[in-house]
């Protein structure tokens, strides 16, 4: 019976709360309105001469550009870490995630990896959050002035956690860094450090008429590009894309409301 009543009042336990040297995620609001989605033309030609690129065919699941209407919501200042994930481990029982014994992804304040499209989900939820979707997080990475990045136009390696060493980090690195960009809503780590999932699955934007063998229930949409990308892949309209039940280095999230 003990143990029937200590299972009851885990399930309805009241959301997490973080003890002082894990801080609880603060989210930022975003308010409602438009803004414009994804990349024209002119957008993936820049890409592909900036970038070196020898074909645009790569940057088609980005087009058209089109313009997205929502409602305010808020959405986390940085990804979730591995110490807010052990938090959660440890309130909820859950298993730890791949990578959670390695030394170079399983420090307090990188944000957690290993983790796949579910575990993700059922975090944001137990924490009375959710997955964003696919716009929310591109709204709140790139604002109303439809940047390439969340700090300009203008590519910097400086700027964001991505491969190479100008950055300071060869791994993820600890979330919120002030030296890293942030977007026009000062919300952090959205080019680079860790790629993140979105609620979404990968499917055409409205508009899009290029044929692509990935499109429908199979992927999920990923965002933001990683400590392993370079600043190609950093850029805000890109549409990574991963298989739900992943579990890579490269690969986090943040919830949003």
């Amino acid at each position: 019976m003990k143990g029937t009543l200590g299972l009851i009042l885990l399930l309805i336990a009241p959301p997490l709360t973080a003890g002082p040297s894990v801080p609880p995620t603060e989210m930022i609001t975003i308010a409602p309105g438009e803004f414009t989605m994804g990349s024209s033309e002119k957008d993936i030609q820049w890409a592909a001469k900036t970038f070196f690129s020898e074909s645009l065919d790569y940057y088609r699941d980005e087009t058209p550009a089109h313009t997205v209407h929502l409602p305010a919501y808020k959405i986390d200042i940085t990804e979730v870490t591995v110490g807010q994930y052990r938090l959660y481990m440890t309130q909820t029982g859950k298993p730890a995630p791949k990578y959670m014994d390695n030394e170079r992804f399983n420090q307090d304040h990188q944000p957690v990896v290993g983790v796949n499209w579910q575990e993700a989900a059922d975090y944001c939820a137990t924490v009375g959050k959710r997955l964003p979707s696919e716009a929310e997080w591109e709204k709140a990475a790139r604002g109303a002035d439809s940047r390439y990045y969340p700090w300009g136009n203008e590519p910097d390696e400086k700027k964001a956690n991505i491969r190479g060493k100008k950055d300071g980090y060869r791994y993820s690195a600890p979330v919120g860094l002030k030296h890293f960009g942030e977007s026009p809503y000062g919300i952090r780590d959205m080019a680079g450090n860790v790629w993140e999932w979105t609620a979404d699955w990968y499917r055409p934007h409205p508009g899009n008429t290029y044929p692509n063998d990935f499109y429908g229930q199979q992927f999920r949409v990923i965002k933001g590009g990683s400590w392993f990308s370079n600043m190609d892949l950093a850029r805000i309209t890109v549409r990574g894309k991963s298989l739900p039940d992943r579990r890579n280095n490269y690969l986090g999230f943040r919830c949003a409301k």
